[in-house]
């Protein structure tokens, strides 16, 4: 672990990244900083440079949490920056949109509920198959499992915070013909959206190397039919993709869960305030 000095808290989009590194063995990575040794930075000092920020702010918004690196990895036991700062958040009556892959977050239920009555809380979590045995492969054994993550799906509907599913990975040969599977299986929870991302899967030039050699590592058989058919390339897209995608985009409409990454970007970027006035619903979306 390593500290990381910085003047500004929040990116100019809002995204807040208290840790930053990779925090699981994940296969798929956005970035290695400084190499690949499960380093993590952590801004020590975040929840009062937020507070600072936030005060001096006139209009609410949502903050964006766990971009780069999981806010609930095995550092936020102790040091809890990221429960202090969803507490500045709530007290500034701003929104948060937190995506995590452990159900640790489950300790912060109480402030997420508190933001929930007052605007725009959800959470954001991956669940790329059902498969318990390949999720580790794809994610790092130290990732909630998925009974798990499904178990806390209601747990923070029951406290009226907004769940959202992202189906990736999706690698081709590994679990792009699990997608559907999970899809079907989230349409008995009460989830806002599933992001199936396209159908596709980008890879980063910086991380591409790392993607394909621990393809390799982790899934030996399907890499090398993978190989036959694949380049190495930057974007993969299974080859039945277009058909997917379309089943899956008719069961999500018909129990009004959103799979449009565009909208679901468009919903995470728009303040409400629940304490006055009437909410917008999902579909008011355009």
């Amino acid at each position: 672990m390593y500290t990381i000095e910085s003047r500004n808290i929040l990116t100019p989009q809002n995204g807040l990244n208290i840790y930053r590194g990779r925090t699981e063995d994940s296969i798929y990575l956005t970035e290695i900083p400084g190499g690949d040794d499960l380093d993590i930075g952590v801004k020590m000092d975040a929840p009062e440079q937020l507070s600072g920020v936030l005060r001096t702010r006139r209009n609410k918004g949502i903050i964006i949490m766990g971009n780069l690196g999981d806010p609930y990895n095995s550092h936020e036991k102790q040091y809890q920056l990221t429960r202090r700062s969803l507490k500045v958040i709530e007290n500034n009556d701003y929104g948060v949109v937190i995506s995590t892959k452990q159900t640790a977050i489950s300790r912060d239920m109480d402030i997420l509920a508190g933001i929930a009555r007052k605007t725009k809380c959800a959470v954001e979590m991956t669940i790329p198959t059902l498969d318990e045995k390949k999720l580790k492969k794809i994610e790092g054994k130290e990732v909630s499992t998925v009974k798990e993550r499904l178990e806390l799906i209601t747990e923070l509907r029951k406290a009226g915070v907004e769940v959202i599913i992202d189906a990736y990975p999706i690698i081709p040969f590994v679990n792009d013909q699990d997608i559907p599977e999970v899809v079907q299986c989230l349409t008995d929870y009460d989830i806002l959206g599933v992001d199936l991302m396209d159908y596709r899967l980008a890879i980063k030039k910086s991380v591409r190397e790392f993607f394909y050699s621990q393809f390799k590592e982790r899934f030996p058989k399907e890499f090398d039919e993978f190989s036959n058919l694949y380049e190495q390339s930057g974007e993969l897209v299974p080859e039945n993709a277009k058909e997917i995608l379309a089943e899956l985009q008719a069961i999500c409409e018909s129990h009004e869960i959103i799979c449009s990454s565009q909208k679901l970007k468009s919903w995470k970027r728009q303040y409400i305030n629940k304490t006055v006035g009437d909410q917008l619903t999902i579909f008011d979306i355009v």
